[in-house]
Protein backbone atom coordinates (compact mmCIF):
# COMPACT_ATOMS: atom_id res chain seq x y z
CA UNK A 1 0.00 0.00 0.00
CA UNK A 2 1.58 3.26 -1.10
CA UNK A 3 1.72 6.26 1.90
CA UNK A 4 -1.09 8.36 0.43
CA UNK A 5 -3.32 5.38 0.14
CA UNK A 6 -2.82 4.79 3.69
CA UNK A 7 -2.86 8.23 4.83
CA UNK A 8 -6.52 8.38 2.69
CA UNK A 9 -7.72 5.36 4.53
CA UNK A 10 -6.55 6.46 8.08
CA UNK A 11 -9.04 10.30 7.36
CA UNK A 12 -11.49 7.63 5.36
CA UNK A 13 -12.24 5.79 9.43
CA UNK A 14 -11.82 9.15 11.19
CA UNK A 15 -14.12 11.03 9.28
CA UNK A 16 -16.52 8.15 8.81
CA UNK A 17 -16.23 7.26 13.16
CA UNK A 18 -17.09 11.35 13.72
CA UNK A 19 -19.89 11.60 11.62
CA UNK A 20 -21.52 8.53 12.78
CA UNK A 21 -20.86 9.08 16.71
CA UNK A 22 -22.80 12.43 15.66
CA UNK A 23 -25.97 10.63 14.15
CA UNK A 24 -25.89 8.84 17.56
CA UNK A 25 -25.29 11.80 19.87
CA UNK A 26 -28.05 14.39 18.04
CA UNK A 27 -30.81 11.79 17.51
CA UNK A 28 -32.10 12.77 20.42
CA UNK A 29 -31.74 16.84 19.93
CA UNK A 30 -33.28 16.19 16.57
CA UNK A 31 -36.18 14.89 18.12
CA UNK A 32 -36.76 16.55 20.74
CA UNK A 33 -40.13 17.98 19.72
CA UNK A 34 -41.62 14.67 19.18
CA UNK A 35 -40.67 13.79 22.67
CA UNK A 36 -41.79 16.35 23.88
CA UNK A 37 -45.21 15.93 22.92
CA UNK A 38 -44.85 12.24 23.61
CA UNK A 39 -44.07 11.84 27.00
CA UNK A 40 -45.29 15.22 28.24
CA UNK A 41 -42.76 17.21 29.56
CA UNK A 42 -41.75 20.07 29.75
CA UNK A 43 -38.74 21.92 27.36
CA UNK A 44 -36.69 22.35 30.41
CA UNK A 45 -37.27 18.72 31.41
CA UNK A 46 -35.80 17.59 27.86
CA UNK A 47 -33.31 20.14 27.48
CA UNK A 48 -32.30 18.75 30.79
CA UNK A 49 -31.80 15.02 28.87
CA UNK A 50 -28.93 16.94 25.93
CA UNK A 51 -27.28 18.57 29.01
CA UNK A 52 -27.00 15.34 31.01
CA UNK A 53 -24.98 13.98 27.61
CA UNK A 54 -22.98 17.54 27.05
CA UNK A 55 -21.65 17.28 30.80
CA UNK A 56 -20.62 14.13 30.49
CA UNK A 57 -18.61 14.79 27.04
CA UNK A 58 -17.35 17.94 28.56
CA UNK A 59 -15.44 16.50 31.80
CA UNK A 60 -14.63 13.27 29.59
CA UNK A 61 -12.61 15.24 26.73
CA UNK A 62 -10.67 17.31 29.23
CA UNK A 63 -9.95 13.73 30.97
CA UNK A 64 -9.16 11.28 27.73
CA UNK A 65 -7.31 14.79 26.40
CA UNK A 66 -4.56 13.73 29.13
CA UNK A 67 -5.02 9.74 28.84
CA UNK A 68 -5.41 9.78 25.07
CA UNK A 69 -1.23 9.25 24.68
CA UNK A 70 -2.11 5.82 26.81
CA UNK A 71 -4.37 4.86 24.96
CA UNK A 72 -4.49 1.94 21.75
CA UNK A 73 -6.58 3.88 19.29
CA UNK A 74 -8.21 0.81 18.15
CA UNK A 75 -9.34 -0.67 20.92
CA UNK A 76 -10.60 2.65 22.43
CA UNK A 77 -12.30 4.01 19.59
CA UNK A 78 -14.22 -0.10 18.52
CA UNK A 79 -15.53 0.39 22.49
CA UNK A 80 -16.75 3.64 22.45
CA UNK A 81 -18.69 3.00 19.64
CA UNK A 82 -20.13 -0.87 20.47
CA UNK A 83 -20.81 0.84 23.74
CA UNK A 84 -22.74 3.61 22.44
CA UNK A 85 -24.36 1.66 19.90
CA UNK A 86 -25.80 -0.02 22.88
CA UNK A 87 -27.30 2.60 24.77
CA UNK A 88 -28.79 4.59 21.59
CA UNK A 89 -30.48 0.63 21.41
CA UNK A 90 -31.45 0.91 25.15
CA UNK A 91 -32.89 5.04 25.08
CA UNK A 92 -36.32 4.42 23.22
CA UNK A 93 -37.41 1.64 25.37
CA UNK A 94 -36.90 3.91 28.79
CA UNK A 95 -39.80 5.98 28.32
CA UNK A 96 -39.17 8.00 31.45
CA UNK A 97 -37.60 11.64 30.90
CA UNK A 98 -35.53 11.14 34.26
CA UNK A 99 -34.03 7.53 33.20
CA UNK A 100 -33.69 9.02 29.54
CA UNK A 101 -31.03 11.92 31.62
CA UNK A 102 -28.49 8.88 32.81
CA UNK A 103 -28.68 6.93 29.94
CA UNK A 104 -27.57 9.73 27.69
CA UNK A 105 -24.98 10.52 30.84
CA UNK A 106 -23.64 7.48 29.77
CA UNK A 107 -23.62 7.69 26.09
CA UNK A 108 -21.86 11.14 26.52
CA UNK A 109 -19.15 9.56 28.50
CA UNK A 110 -18.51 6.57 26.26
CA UNK A 111 -18.53 9.37 22.93
CA UNK A 112 -15.82 11.80 24.50
CA UNK A 113 -13.05 9.05 24.13
CA UNK A 114 -13.47 10.10 20.02
CA UNK A 115 -12.88 13.69 19.06
CA UNK A 116 -9.20 13.33 20.82
CA UNK A 117 -7.86 9.78 19.91
CA UNK A 118 -9.27 10.67 16.51
CA UNK A 119 -7.19 13.96 16.43
CA UNK A 120 -4.30 11.90 17.80
CA UNK A 121 -4.39 8.84 14.96
CA UNK A 122 -4.39 11.33 12.39
CA UNK A 123 -1.77 13.75 14.06
CA UNK A 124 0.67 10.32 14.17
CA UNK A 125 -0.70 8.54 11.16
CA UNK A 126 -0.87 11.68 8.43
CA UNK A 127 2.34 13.67 6.76
CA UNK A 128 2.70 17.54 7.47
CA UNK A 129 2.08 17.89 3.10
CA UNK A 130 -1.55 16.40 3.72
CA UNK A 131 -1.93 17.78 7.11
CA UNK A 132 -4.26 20.76 5.68
CA UNK A 133 -6.26 18.27 3.56
CA UNK A 134 -6.59 16.43 7.19
CA UNK A 135 -7.86 19.83 8.37
CA UNK A 136 -10.66 20.35 5.81
CA UNK A 137 -11.37 16.66 5.86
CA UNK A 138 -12.46 16.44 9.70
CA UNK A 139 -14.12 19.38 9.67
CA UNK A 140 -17.02 18.06 7.34
CA UNK A 141 -18.27 14.88 9.81
CA UNK A 142 -19.82 17.07 11.91
CA UNK A 143 -22.34 18.63 9.57
CA UNK A 144 -22.60 15.42 7.87
CA UNK A 145 -23.75 13.58 10.41
CA UNK A 146 -26.25 16.03 11.85
CA UNK A 147 -27.79 16.35 8.02
CA UNK A 148 -27.94 12.32 8.08
CA UNK A 149 -30.09 12.16 11.95
CA UNK A 150 -32.11 15.15 10.89
CA UNK A 151 -32.93 13.85 7.78
CA UNK A 152 -33.78 10.31 9.48
CA UNK A 153 -35.58 12.32 12.17
CA UNK A 154 -37.82 13.64 10.25
CA UNK A 155 -38.88 11.05 8.32
CA UNK A 156 -39.52 9.03 11.19
CA UNK A 157 -41.56 11.07 13.07
CA UNK A 158 -44.13 11.75 10.04
CA UNK A 159 -44.47 8.32 8.77
CA UNK A 160 -43.43 6.30 12.37
CA UNK A 161 -42.43 7.16 15.54
CA UNK A 162 -39.61 9.39 16.96
CA UNK A 163 -37.98 5.90 18.65
CA UNK A 164 -36.80 4.60 15.55
CA UNK A 165 -34.45 7.44 15.29
CA UNK A 166 -32.70 6.01 17.86
CA UNK A 167 -32.67 1.90 16.50
CA UNK A 168 -31.28 3.24 13.05
CA UNK A 169 -28.58 5.39 15.15
CA UNK A 170 -27.39 2.19 17.02
CA UNK A 171 -26.56 0.01 13.48
CA UNK A 172 -24.95 3.11 12.07
CA UNK A 173 -22.66 3.31 15.11
CA UNK A 174 -22.30 -0.82 15.17
CA UNK A 175 -21.33 -1.19 11.57
CA UNK A 176 -18.65 2.20 11.82
CA UNK A 177 -17.21 0.21 14.81
CA UNK A 178 -16.81 -3.03 12.55
CA UNK A 179 -14.76 -0.67 9.20
CA UNK A 180 -12.50 1.39 12.31
CA UNK A 181 -11.36 -2.05 13.52
CA UNK A 182 -11.16 -3.81 10.33
CA UNK A 183 -9.94 -0.56 8.34
CA UNK A 184 -7.18 0.68 10.51
CA UNK A 185 -5.39 -2.70 11.57
CA UNK A 186 -4.87 -2.34 7.93
CA UNK A 187 -3.57 1.53 8.06
CA UNK A 188 -1.82 2.57 10.71
CA UNK A 189 1.85 3.46 10.22
CA UNK A 190 4.89 0.96 11.27
CA UNK A 191 6.33 2.47 14.49
CA UNK A 192 9.94 2.76 13.90
CA UNK A 193 12.20 2.72 16.71
CA UNK A 194 14.26 5.84 17.38
CA UNK A 195 12.34 7.40 15.17
CA UNK A 196 12.75 10.90 15.04
CA UNK A 197 9.15 11.93 13.31
CA UNK A 198 7.93 15.02 14.18
CA UNK A 199 4.30 14.06 14.25
CA UNK A 200 5.54 11.18 16.92
CA UNK A 201 8.20 12.78 18.74
CA UNK A 202 5.81 15.88 19.99
CA UNK A 203 2.58 13.66 20.92
CA UNK A 204 3.88 13.85 24.45
CA UNK A 205 3.81 17.05 24.93
CA UNK A 206 0.78 18.34 27.20
CA UNK A 207 2.13 21.64 29.22
CA UNK A 208 0.49 25.06 28.11
CA UNK A 209 2.98 27.85 28.98
CA UNK A 210 3.93 31.24 28.78
CA UNK A 211 2.34 33.70 25.87
CA UNK A 212 0.31 29.95 24.27
CA UNK A 213 -1.26 29.86 27.94
CA UNK A 214 -2.74 33.53 26.96
CA UNK A 215 -4.25 32.77 23.56
CA UNK A 216 -5.36 28.96 24.82
CA UNK A 217 -7.20 30.91 27.55
CA UNK A 218 -9.16 33.23 25.07
CA UNK A 219 -10.04 30.93 22.35
CA UNK A 220 -11.71 28.63 25.14
CA UNK A 221 -14.10 31.31 25.84
CA UNK A 222 -14.62 31.62 22.63
CA UNK A 223 -15.07 27.91 22.77
CA UNK A 224 -18.00 28.02 25.72
CA UNK A 225 -19.81 30.62 23.19
CA UNK A 226 -19.49 28.65 20.37
CA UNK A 227 -21.28 25.26 22.37
CA UNK A 228 -23.81 27.56 23.51
CA UNK A 229 -24.76 28.78 20.05
CA UNK A 230 -24.42 25.94 17.90
CA UNK A 231 -25.95 23.57 20.34
CA UNK A 232 -28.85 25.58 20.79
CA UNK A 233 -29.53 25.81 17.56
CA UNK A 234 -29.40 22.71 16.68
CA UNK A 235 -31.62 22.04 19.82
CA UNK A 236 -34.12 24.19 19.38
CA UNK A 237 -34.83 25.67 16.05
CA UNK A 238 -37.70 22.87 15.41
CA UNK A 239 -39.40 23.85 18.86
CA UNK A 240 -39.19 27.47 17.77
CA UNK A 241 -40.77 26.75 14.51
CA UNK A 242 -43.45 24.20 15.82
CA UNK A 243 -44.52 27.37 18.41
CA UNK A 244 -44.13 30.01 16.94
CA UNK A 245 -44.86 29.81 13.09
CA UNK A 246 -47.19 26.67 13.54
CA UNK A 247 -45.25 24.13 11.30
CA UNK A 248 -45.22 20.40 12.02
CA UNK A 249 -43.03 18.30 13.70
CA UNK A 250 -41.50 16.53 11.41
CA UNK A 251 -41.57 19.80 8.97
CA UNK A 252 -39.88 21.65 11.65
CA UNK A 253 -36.94 18.72 11.68
CA UNK A 254 -36.90 18.53 7.86
CA UNK A 255 -36.17 22.84 7.76
CA UNK A 256 -33.88 21.89 10.50
CA UNK A 257 -31.67 19.86 7.43
CA UNK A 258 -30.68 23.20 5.59
CA UNK A 259 -28.65 24.21 8.98
CA UNK A 260 -26.05 21.30 8.60
CA UNK A 261 -26.23 21.57 5.21
CA UNK A 262 -24.70 25.04 4.72
CA UNK A 263 -22.48 24.60 7.79
CA UNK A 264 -20.49 21.77 5.74
CA UNK A 265 -19.85 24.10 3.27
CA UNK A 266 -18.84 26.68 6.24
CA UNK A 267 -16.05 24.15 6.26
CA UNK A 268 -14.13 24.86 3.27
CA UNK A 269 -14.92 28.85 3.43
CA UNK A 270 -13.06 28.68 6.38
CA UNK A 271 -10.05 26.79 4.88
CA UNK A 272 -10.13 29.90 2.16
CA UNK A 273 -10.45 32.69 4.55
CA UNK A 274 -7.68 31.30 6.88
CA UNK A 275 -5.10 30.90 3.61
CA UNK A 276 -5.72 35.24 3.75
CA UNK A 277 -6.24 35.80 7.83
CA UNK A 278 -3.88 33.18 9.66
CA UNK A 279 -4.47 34.57 12.93
CA UNK A 280 -7.14 32.33 14.53
CA UNK A 281 -8.63 34.52 17.24
CA UNK A 282 -9.15 36.90 14.47
CA UNK A 283 -10.96 34.64 12.40
CA UNK A 284 -13.40 34.29 16.14
CA UNK A 285 -13.19 37.48 16.02
CA UNK A 286 -15.16 37.65 12.63
CA UNK A 287 -17.52 35.36 13.10
CA UNK A 288 -18.76 36.38 16.11
CA UNK A 289 -19.73 39.78 15.21
CA UNK A 290 -21.64 38.27 12.59
CA UNK A 291 -22.87 36.25 15.16
CA UNK A 292 -24.47 38.51 17.28
CA UNK A 293 -25.72 40.58 13.75
CA UNK A 294 -27.14 37.35 13.14
CA UNK A 295 -29.01 36.70 16.62
CA UNK A 296 -30.27 39.80 16.07
CA UNK A 297 -31.98 39.33 12.64
CA UNK A 298 -33.50 36.14 14.24
CA UNK A 299 -35.12 38.70 16.95
CA UNK A 300 -36.66 40.78 14.08
CA UNK A 301 -37.73 37.40 11.88
CA UNK A 302 -39.88 36.23 15.68
CA UNK A 303 -41.56 39.90 15.59
CA UNK A 304 -42.04 39.80 12.32
CA UNK A 305 -43.12 36.08 11.91
CA UNK A 306 -40.76 36.29 8.86
CA UNK A 307 -40.07 32.01 8.47
CA UNK A 308 -37.82 32.40 5.39
CA UNK A 309 -36.09 35.20 7.42
CA UNK A 310 -35.69 33.46 10.28
CA UNK A 311 -34.51 30.27 8.33
CA UNK A 312 -32.02 32.22 6.31
CA UNK A 313 -30.39 33.69 10.01
CA UNK A 314 -30.85 30.39 11.73
CA UNK A 315 -28.34 29.02 8.28
CA UNK A 316 -26.34 32.10 8.89
CA UNK A 317 -25.68 31.27 12.59
CA UNK A 318 -24.82 27.72 12.36
CA UNK A 319 -22.56 28.32 9.29
CA UNK A 320 -20.43 30.69 11.42
CA UNK A 321 -20.84 28.47 14.45
CA UNK A 322 -18.86 25.54 12.48
CA UNK A 323 -16.88 28.02 11.23
CA UNK A 324 -15.83 28.70 14.57
CA UNK A 325 -15.89 25.26 16.07
CA UNK A 326 -13.29 23.88 13.00
CA UNK A 327 -10.95 26.98 13.95
CA UNK A 328 -11.13 25.83 17.83
CA UNK A 329 -10.88 21.74 17.92
CA UNK A 330 -9.45 21.26 14.86
CA UNK A 331 -7.04 23.84 12.94
CA UNK A 332 -5.73 24.94 16.10
CA UNK A 333 -5.00 21.70 17.65
CA UNK A 334 -3.56 20.35 14.44
CA UNK A 335 -1.41 23.53 13.57
CA UNK A 336 0.48 23.50 17.02
CA UNK A 337 1.01 20.09 17.24
CA UNK A 338 4.75 21.05 17.35
CA UNK A 339 4.21 23.06 20.66
CA UNK A 340 1.62 20.73 22.17
CA UNK A 341 0.37 17.50 22.25
CA UNK A 342 -2.74 17.18 19.62
CA UNK A 343 -5.28 14.97 21.20
CA UNK A 344 -4.49 16.71 24.62
CA UNK A 345 -5.08 19.95 22.71
CA UNK A 346 -8.44 19.27 20.69
CA UNK A 347 -10.00 17.25 23.80
CA UNK A 348 -9.33 20.48 26.45
CA UNK A 349 -10.61 22.82 23.63
CA UNK A 350 -13.45 20.69 23.10
CA UNK A 351 -14.36 20.33 26.77
CA UNK A 352 -14.56 24.37 27.01
CA UNK A 353 -17.77 23.65 24.00
CA UNK A 354 -19.02 21.27 25.67
CA UNK A 355 -19.06 23.60 28.71
CA UNK A 356 -21.33 26.32 26.62
CA UNK A 357 -23.29 22.88 25.17
CA UNK A 358 -23.87 21.80 28.86
CA UNK A 359 -25.42 25.39 30.15
CA UNK A 360 -27.90 26.06 26.30
CA UNK A 361 -29.78 22.90 26.46
CA UNK A 362 -31.61 23.26 29.84
CA UNK A 363 -31.04 27.21 30.58
CA UNK A 364 -32.71 28.35 26.60
CA UNK A 365 -35.59 25.52 26.97
CA UNK A 366 -36.03 27.40 30.64
CA UNK A 367 -35.59 30.66 29.60
CA UNK A 368 -38.03 30.26 26.44
CA UNK A 369 -40.59 28.42 28.89
CA UNK A 370 -41.06 31.54 30.99
CA UNK A 371 -40.11 34.47 29.13
CA UNK A 372 -41.07 33.50 25.60
CA UNK A 373 -38.09 33.03 22.62
CA UNK A 374 -37.12 36.63 22.29
CA UNK A 375 -35.03 36.65 25.71
CA UNK A 376 -33.47 33.69 24.81
CA UNK A 377 -32.43 34.83 21.56
CA UNK A 378 -30.87 37.82 23.25
CA UNK A 379 -28.94 35.80 25.21
CA UNK A 380 -27.76 34.41 22.58
CA UNK A 381 -26.67 37.95 21.43
CA UNK A 382 -24.95 39.11 24.30
CA UNK A 383 -23.03 34.97 24.35
CA UNK A 384 -21.78 36.48 21.27
CA UNK A 385 -20.20 39.79 22.42
CA UNK A 386 -18.65 38.44 24.84
CA UNK A 387 -17.11 35.66 22.78
CA UNK A 388 -15.73 38.84 20.35
CA UNK A 389 -14.23 40.76 22.70
CA UNK A 390 -12.17 37.72 24.20
CA UNK A 391 -11.39 37.23 20.53
CA UNK A 392 -10.08 40.49 20.00
CA UNK A 393 -8.11 40.10 23.01
CA UNK A 394 -6.59 37.17 22.02
CA UNK A 395 -5.61 38.18 18.56
CA UNK A 396 -3.70 40.86 20.62
CA UNK A 397 -1.52 38.76 22.17
CA UNK A 398 -1.03 36.63 19.13
CA UNK A 399 0.42 39.64 17.37
CA UNK A 400 2.34 40.81 20.37
CA UNK A 401 3.79 37.74 21.26
CA UNK A 402 4.05 36.43 17.71
CA UNK A 403 2.48 33.12 17.87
Amino acid sequence: MSEKSRENRILFICWLVYAAAYVGRLNYSASIVAVINDLGVTKAEAGLVSSFFFFAYGVGQLVNGILTRKYNSRIMVFLSLIVSSLINLIMPLSGDITLMKYIWLINGAVQSVLWCTLIKTISENVSEENMPKAVFVMSTPTAAGTFIVYGMSALFVKFFTWKITFYTASFVLFISAMVWFTVYGKSKRPAVAGSDDVDIAVSEKIRITGPMLIVVITIAVAGIANGFIKDGINTWVPNVLYEEFGVSESLSIFLTLFLPLIAMAGAGIVKKIHEKIKSLSMLDLIFYILSAVMCGAVLLALRLKAVVFIMAAFIAVACLMAMVNNVITSIFALENRKHLNSGFSAGLLNTFCYVGSTITSYSLGAVSQARGWNSAFLIMVAVSAVAAVSSALGSYFERKLKI
